[in-house]
């Protein structure tokens, strides 16, 4: 894994003799005083540490002061990581000058442990409502909430009926905002400073999900843009504390439901590392791991693909997308019997082996899917149509993705080539071969130019993996052996998988960018805490300045092109 090492660091030693560094196998990591935290960032992304990854903070309540806080920052050029950690009881000096990603980050913490932010200007809730009293992901913080709120059943308020020990209800609740709360939330999020402010949903089709947008409008042109989230907060990093690892593998699924296998995969490949068996997983395994996620890919994108034209309001496209996009669907119900929510990875391996003409199938998939695919861009790229909605909109340029935290194929649009495929291989990528499609403009027709070579990209994939699994024998393993069944248990079901004291950030190449997991484990059969690091929150930060000064009608277009999904960006 692409860590960097101590020697890195021999000159920001000299100058912060307070600076601590500790290399382990897993990670690296910089510990220093919080009054001397921005001075070192400042330095890190000047030797080059300029991708914003995550920030966030772990809680020991039992200890003083109680906050360890961290920032993950990479090295494009360099292909190297590094995690900086400092203490504080509760303040810490605001990044958002350094990194606009860090605004985001900085107002999840705020609203999940109620860390202060000096510095940061309009520190608001990241999920909650303003005036919500609790910080959730507090070790104090009980997994059921508080059900402080007084909130009977209409069928007791209006007919009498007496519902109270039935089906588990209870009339006390834990708090659930009014539209007051709302309002005062959404007069925290935007000043008004123009005609009128318009709501674009948070159920409106063309947001793609539960998202609510706030545009300050002269006319059409939009002044300021701001986004309120957290209509799918779940609460999955405090349910990951309190379940058993391959347990938490079925959340993974509900984050990122449109690319629910890549998910999976990113999370045991983190699990697999933390443990060090990575290298004990069986060949066959990783092959169709990497055979599964690429199929995965496609799908993601060709539901991406025909929402984004039918927005637009080419509807042939939507049509024959989701007519391709059932035929990947009918493959990975065929192999791991579900369609969304899927869960066929395990921690040392995968669920089941490959069930008879799998490869058949997937054989005759790859075979005809690049024409169609070439069929939609002679359709759509060179319409004129097309042309003027993504031309020249929404540019993103280079150093905007570093500032803003972006990956996957929004950061690649714009000539950074960050592909964790790539950087930081893992399970079979270091095996096959495939390019790195980069755009050069950054704008909404490059996002959608990288997107139709990534899928011919996986095609590659997938038929490299397909010719590799054709040669292995059927009896050979699918899944791993452990080398001391007494120090170490696998099992498909992960009951009584005990993970030794350490941490770890690995992270795996989503549709949507990076989806990384930061996993801090004080032994044991759960993790102490689990970050996931999602890569649709961060490439969504960047939405208010892509609209500002643009004109209402570009909203769905540049949207679109970010594709974000909710339930990884709210958790």
């Amino acid at each position: 894994m692409p860590w960097a090492k101590e020697e890195d660091f021999l000159e920001l030693k000299k100058k912060f003799k307070d600076l601590q560094i500790e290399v382990k196998p897993t990670i690296t990591n910089l510990h220093i005083p919080k009054h001397e935290l921005i001075e070192l960032l400042k330095d890190l992304k000047q030797m080059g540490y300029k991708l914003f990854i995550d920030h966030s903070v772990v809680d020991f309540p039992e200890r003083s002061p109680r906050f360890q806080a961290f920032y993950i920052l990479y090295n494009v050029d360099e292909r190297k990581r590094v995690m900086v950690k400092t203490w504080t009881d509760g303040t810490l000096p605001s990044i958002e000058k350094l990194w606009f990603a860090g605004k985001w980050a900085e107002r999840e913490c705020y609203d999940m442990f109620g860390i202060q932010y000096e510095g940061h200007e309009n520190l608001v809730r990241a999920f909650m409502w303003e005036t919500y009293q609790y910080h959730p992901l507090r070790k104090d913080f009980p997994l059921e909430g508080y059900a402080n709120e007084y909130l009977p059943s209409l069928n007791e308020v209006l007919w009498g009926e007496n519902l109270q020990g039935l089906m588990n209800y209870d009339r006390m609740h834990t708090p659930v905002p009014t539209l007051e709360d709302l309002e005062i939330t959404e007069k925290r999020r935007l000043k008004k400073k123009a005609q009128l402010v318009l709501n674009w949903g948070p159920l409106h089709p063309g947001t793609h999900g539960t998202m609510w947008f706030l545009f300050d409008l002269e006319g059409e042109r939009v002044v300021q843009c701001d986004v309120i989230l957290g209509q799918l907060h779940r609460g999955v990093e405090k349910l990951a504390e309190n379940e058993m690892y391959n347990q938490f593998l079925v959340y993974t699924d509900r984050m990122d439901y449109i690319s629910a296998l890549c998910s999976n995969q990113a999370w045991v490949v983190a699990v697999e590392r933390l443990l060090g068996i990575e290298d004990l997983v069986p060949e066959k395994a990783k092959y169709i791991r990497t055979m599964m996620s690429e199929l995965q890919r496609i799908n993601s994108h060709l539901l991406w693909l025909g929402t984004y034209a039918l927005d637009i309001g080419a509807l042939t496209i939507f049509l024959y997308a989701f007519k391709e996009r059932e035929k990947i669907m009918d493959i990975i119900e065929g192999i791991t019997g579900a369609r969304l929510t899927i869960s066929y990875p395990r921690i040392g391996g995968v669920r089941m082996d490959l069930p008879e003409g799998a490869l058949e199938v997937i054989k005759a998939f790859v075979k005809r899917f690049p024409k169609e695919l070439k069929d939609w861009e002679t359709i759509l790229s060179r319409n004129r149509i097309w042309l003027r909605r993504n031309v020249g909109v929404g540019i993103i340029e280079k150093e905007d993705v570093y500032y803003y935290g972006l990956t996957g194929a929004v950061a690649r649009a714009s000539g950074v080539p960050y592909d964790i495929r790539k950087f930081e291989p893992y399970d079979a990528y270091p095996w096959v071969e495939f390019d790195v499609p980069v755009g050069e403009n950054g704008d909404v027709y490059d996002r959608y130019l990288v997107r139709l070579e990534e899928m011919r990209q996986s095609i590659r994939i997938i038929e490299q993996c397909v010719s590799k699994l054709e040669k292995m024998p059927k009896s050979a393993p699918f899944f791993a052996e452990s080398p001391d069944p007494k120090k170490l248990k696998l099992s498909l079901d992960g009951i009584g998988l005990k993970v030794p004291e350490g941490e770890i950030y690995s992270s795996g190449e989503n549709p949507r960018g990076e989806l990384g997991f930061y996993i801090y484990s004080t032994g044991g059969v759960k993790p102490y805490r689990v970050k996931i690091r999602p890569g649709s929150m961060y490439n969504l930060c960047i939405y208010p300045k892509l609209m500002k000064d643009r004109v209402i009608a570009d909203a769905v277009a540049i949207l679109a092109s970010l594709d974000p999904v909710v339930g990884e960006i709210d958790r």
